[in-house]
């Protein structure tokens, strides 16, 4: 591998950072610190889906697999990026959107949704419940495609406000079909060059039994 340029894609945690708004933020504390003590050592306090993180199955299936039983090399491969940042405040991606803007992804890809929302991370009702998100044709198109994983920059793949009789359907659609997610991702740097084929990296902590792990996402530009 020849590496040009290496792109960071994570969202930084950090005490009281933004999460999923029905949950506390997390909590960074110094237990050790210098000139007290000979070291400096953090306590962190959080849900495992904060800032840049993966969804397994078992996220959202009593029997899907967990982080840990995903083969690491899921998370690695070459991919592109759907840009969809024309989308509006709760706006739906669907099929007939990733046809013209995901029609040079190819079989196994991992494809990076960019909404834009990474932009605007902060205490807003915009990012916490407003963002674009996959809806059911979008997610069974990702599917049909046979998507390596999906990703996006918004606090979630599905919307906020979804109806009482529906549940998270794209999580579902994807998550059934054994499809992983990565959430919470900053795309804005790579997205500015179109139709740029990458290999990314979502590597998750490796949390033995849990349904999501926090994760270091980047894109290698090979040139």
């Amino acid at each position: 591998m020849k590496i040009k340029r290496v792109f960071d894609l994570t969202q930084p945690l950090y005490h009281n950072c933004p999460c999923w708004p029905d949950l506390q933020p997390p909590t960074i504390e110094k237990m050790l610190f210098i000139p007290k003590s000979d070291s400096n050592v953090e306590k962190l306090n959080l849900n495992t889906h904060t800032a840049t993180h993966v969804d397994a199955p078992y996220h959202k299936l009593s029997d899907g697999i967990t982080v840990d039983q995903i083969p690491v090399d899921t998370w690695i491969g070459e991919g592109i990026v759907a840009d969809v940042d024309f989308l509006g405040d709760k706006d739906l991606i669907t099929a007939k959107i990733l046809e013209e803007t995901a029609a040079h992804m190819i079989e196994g890809d991992i494809v990076m949704l960019h909404t834009g929302w990474g932009s605007h991370r902060a205490f807003t009702r915009k990012y916490l419940k407003d963002w674009p998100a996959l809806d059911e044709t979008g997610a069974r198109w990702l599917v049909k495609k046979k998507a390596r994983a999906v990703g996006t920059d918004a606090l979630s793949i599905d919307l906020y406000y979804l109806p009482e009789d529906t549940g998270p359907v794209a999580h579902n659609v994807l998550l059934k079909a054994g499809v992983p997610i990565v959430e919470e991702l900053f795309l804005g740097e790579i997205a500015k060059i179109a139709h740029k084929r990458w290999t990314f990296f979502c590597l998750p902590i490796l949390i033995k039994g849990a349904g999501g792990s926090l994760a270091r996402a980047i894109a290698i530009d090979e040139g």
